[in-house]
């Protein structure tokens, strides 16, 4: 029995952009991934979070955010604000303790764990999605379009109808894999589960909105997000 399967849950995860060289450009934006996880408390509440990976040359991350919950079956359509945890904000950049990233002054990329929780309570329906977006994405990034006009959009999904206590996945590792050229490469994203279901994991393009995906360069698609020789499309 899976998850995707019986549409119990479907998490929708942007996951960090993969530093795949030596060279690096400072921005104004700062979000390079993220993602929303919660856990059923009792009585239709639920304890949301959310991950935020900030690349350490941008902007402050918010001390606040703002998650939209909505149901069309309900007719429900609101937000509701979750608030920065005490003492987050860790460096979590894949280097060499003695290497020094722009998190700490020094050269190399960095990248900086922001964790955000709420509780919100959320009526029996069917289609809860639970989404975030923020602009704007990494300008450094170079296969899809105009990257610093497109927002970075996040969701989880809940069926609390026919599930009335459900958790979401998590995940144990963090996604700022650094990958070396050339090299190769099998990153794990850790994912369990608290209510011991099975899970499946679907590529999907990255969001500019709900319903708006981004526009990827001539050449890279959702299946083929990297130059690579030879081209391996990515499979489920």
């Amino acid at each position: 029995m899976t998850k995707t399967a019986l549409s119990k849950l479907k998490l929708t995860v942007a996951m960090v952009v993969l530093s795949l060289g030596i060279s690096f450009t400072a921005t104004a934006s700062h979000v390079q991934g993220g993602n929303i996880t919660y856990r059923c408390l009792a009585g239709n509440q639920f304890e949301v979070t959310l991950a935020l990976y900030r690349d350490c040359a941008g902007v402050a991350a918010p001390t606040s955010v703002s998650i939209n919950r909505r149901s069309v079956s309900c007719g429900i359509n609101a937000n509701f604000v979750l608030n920065a945890v005490p003492g987050t904000g860790i460096e979590v950049t894949p280097v060499c303790p003695t290497s020094a990233t722009q998190c700490t002054g020094g050269s190399l990329p960095g990248v900086q764990e922001y964790i955000y929780k709420g509780i919100v309570t959320l009526p029996p329906c069917s289609d809860w999605v639970l989404s975030y977006s923020l602009c704007c994405r990494n300008a450094s990034i170079g296969t899809i379009v105009s990257p610093s006009a497109q927002n970075m959009y996040i969701e989880a999904t809940l069926n609390n109808l026919a599930f009335p206590c459900n958790d979401s996945p998590t995940f144990t590792n963090r996604p700022v894999p650094f990958v070396c050229v050339g090299q190769p490469y099998c990153f794990n994203n850790g994912s369990i589960d608290p209510d011991g279901d099975s899970l499946s994991y679907t590529l999907i393009p990255p969001r500019h909105t709900a319903t708006v995906n981004v526009t990827y360069l001539p050449g890279f698609s959702a299946t083929q997000p990297l130059t690579s020789a030879p081209h391996v499309p990515l499979t489920h």
